[in-house]
């Protein structure tokens, strides 16, 4: 009989039943710590305000066409960011500081008479440099692919989405198809190019992302700000002032821009980054109403 007893009856009457545990959130993003990866992680939202800035006459003439130019401009602009700036998905700031800093010490630990070393005679330091050689050549791959990836997967999956939200909040259906998918490419690339290699595909940080529920960083705060700039950028359209830059979809692309560049910079304040945007829950709305 105690053989046939179920684990439930082991469980003393009155103590709280252990819900299973929710898988943690993943750390916000860090800038690489190279000092190259820091001054470029500002200089690229120049880059993008600057090509915005130079090209917005020729926007402003010809939409389609110039937007069509400018598209190969701001995917190598993208990728050059995510390969110098941001760590592959897979991998972290931290671990990788970590891991230099074992080779570093391991490195300080050997001597050219060490058994493991095997050095040419005439060629002092050719197998280390040869190896070097070619883990740099490693980590460069390690980077290459991920970046192209990511830019593959922005431009086919993240361009017809948000497509359809333009749609949704207000482009035309029957006109200005060409213009409506070519601002979401460029929305796209601004937006989930660098989510997509920090993160890959990973369904879980993607619900957070959705949600609105990822730390900030550098990278959610840039694709969070391309979406509200976008959005205000949709304010001055149906004024009448009769501007030729108030056509669709010039502000709204504008806008998009502008607020990449605030979102990536504004993300990394001390006082906002490693943040979270906390939604008051229904019972706590209640229960304010009730006192009131």
């Amino acid at each position: 009989m105690a053989s046939a007893t179920s684990s439930s009856a082991m469980i003393p009457p009155g103590s709280p039943i252990q819900a299973p545990a929710e898988k943690p959130g993943a750390p916000p993003i860090n800038i690489l710590p190279s000092k190259l990866s820091q001054v470029y992680s500002y200089v690229h939202p120049v880059l993008l305000l600057t090509l915005c800035a130079v090209r917005f006459e020729k926007l402003v003439a010809d939409p389609v066409q110039e937007l069509l130019r400018d598209l190969p401009w701001l995917a190598l602009l993208q990728i050059s960011y995510v390969m110098l700036c941001l760590p592959p998905a897979g991998s972290t700031q931290a671990t990788e500081t970590v891991s230099d800093g074992e080779e570093k010490k391991k490195a300080a630990q050997r001597s050219p008479s060490s058994p493991s070393m095997t050095l040419r005679p005439g060629k002092p330091g050719y197998r280390r440099k040869h190896q070097s050689g070619k883990l740099d050549l490693a980590g460069a791959l390690a980077k290459i692919m991920p970046a192209f990836l990511s830019l593959a997967i922005s431009s086919l999956i993240a361009t017809p989405i948000l497509a359809v939200l333009l749609v949704l909040f207000g482009a035309p259906l029957t006109t200005h198809n060409p213009e409506t998918v070519l601002c979401a490419a460029h929305m796209a690339l601004l937006s989930a190019t660098a989510l997509v290699y920090a993160h890959g595909v990973d369904g879980h940080i993607w619900k957070e992302v959705w949600g609105i529920a990822r730390p900030v960083d550098a990278v959610w705060g840039s694709a969070l700000g391309t979406g509200l700039g976008a959005w205000f950028g949709a304010i001055p359209i149906p004024l009448d002032w009769d501007r030729p830059w108030q056509a669709f979809p010039i502000t709204i692309l504008v806008g998009a821009y502008v607020g990449h560049a605030l979102g990536s910079l504004v993300s990394r304040a001390p006082l906002l980054y490693g943040k979270r945007i906390q939604f008051a829950p229904v019972g706590t709305e209640e229960a304010e109403k009730k006192t009131n």
